[in-house]
């Protein structure tokens, strides 16, 4: 129990502001847009890469996948539950859901794996997405003003 009261008091922010990269605060420039989303995503990628690299798992196969499927989740998965729902707090447990699924998934093939590596549990994989998640909405935050 006081692991999800620590969990519920540390994504609490989120609830009352705009998800990251929502408030986009260039809708129509498309470079500064551009910029604010890759370092969104960029700095989430970084955290969960090295965060995931003292799991032993490799960390540029991982950046390149990270990468790729937060861009992809956030565009197909986030994006049209938040413009459904109207409501970023039930949106944000969404996307942590799905990204702690996907770092699961990809711990399971040898690519991503070190020679030491001992098996990534679900509950890991959905910390360090909600982990990586809130660093990439602070990040938005700082960038955006």
């Amino acid at each position: 129990m006081k692991k999800l009261v620590f969990f519920i008091a540390l994504l609490f922010p989120a609830t009352i502001a705009f998800a990251n990269p929502t408030s986009n605060p260039f809708p129509m420039d498309w470079v500064k847009s551009v910029i604010f989303y890759g370092s969104c995503f960029g700095a989430e990628v970084l955290l969960v890469a090295t965060i995931l690299y003292f799991c032993h798992m490799a960390v540029l196969p991982l950046l390149i996948a990270l990468f790729t499927g937060n861009i992809v989740m956030y565009f197909v998965i986030f994006q049209p539950v938040l413009s459904t729902t109207g409501n970023v707090p039930v949106s944000e447990a969404v996307i942590v859901t799905v990204e702690g699924a996907f770092i699961k998934m990809l711990s399971l093939f040898g690519i991503f794996q070190l020679e030491d590596f001992k098996r990534l549990k679900l509950r890991s994989a959905l910390i360090i997405a909600a982990l990586g998640n809130l660093l990439s909405y602070y990040s938005g935050i700082v960038i955006g003003g």
